[in-house]
């Protein structure tokens, strides 16, 4: 007697949860990238993977969490979105001052 595997198509939450992971992974072995490849100049490019490894974050919190707790990882999120944009102007202001 032989046993066949089964397998079950998963539920769409398990579809949209596995996407969110798998595009997790991909930011963090982005960041490791920039990390090797760009230790310096790679600043701004950084600062976008926070952004997005942010947005993916609240995709997975909204699949897992409850309503309470999934707005306040959106508020925690917003504030790291707005400290991001004020890094990169402060950036853009120092390189103005070096290339002057």
């Amino acid at each position: 007697m032989t046993a066949d595997i089964i397998e079950f198509p998963m539920r769409r939450h398990d579809d949209r949860l596995m996407l969110a992971i798998i595009r997790l992974e991909e930011i963090v072995r982005e960041v490791e990238r920039i990390a090797v490849e760009q230790p310096v100049d790679g600043l701004h490019r950084l600062l976008t993977v926070m952004e997005h490894l942010g947005d993916g974050l609240v995709e997975s919190s909204s699949l897992l969490l409850d309503d309470g707790a999934n707005g306040r990882i959106q508020s925690a999120f917003t504030s790291l979105s707005e400290k991001i944009a004020k890094t990169r102007e402060a950036l853009g202001e120092l390189g103005k001052r070096t290339h002057s």
